[in-house]
């Protein structure tokens, strides 16, 4: 019972993130919800996943002060776009699925 209850906890605590990622798309069908859980949590997951392997390269590591800017602000604003991008892909999967 201690695990289903833990994973009900685990399941409501991702959707109502996922809710605040992708808002103003709500599902407002079970089959929207699943297609929020679906494709929301591996998006979501991709772009944390991104902007770790991109921001934390040793790339920029060994770059100094200056460079590190010059060269990090069009990478921020690309990954910004590529956020936006999936965000906005999600938003219409869920639209069009069951929102």
């Amino acid at each position: 019972m201690n695990q289903i209850l833990s994973l009900l906890g685990v399941i409501v605590f991702f959707s109502a993130f996922l809710v605040w990622t992708f808002y103003p798309e709500l599902p407002s069908s079970v089959l929207g919800w699943g297609a929020l859980i679906i494709i929301g949590i591996p998006s979501y997951l991709f772009l944390e996943w991104l902007s770790e392997v991109v921001l934390s390269s040793q790339f920029f590591k060994s770059r100094s002060s200056f460079s590190r800017i010059i060269l990090g602000v069009p990478i921020v604003l690309i990954l910004l776009v590529v956020a936006l991008l999936i965000v906005g892909f999600v938003q219409q999967s869920i639209n069009a699925i069951g929102g």
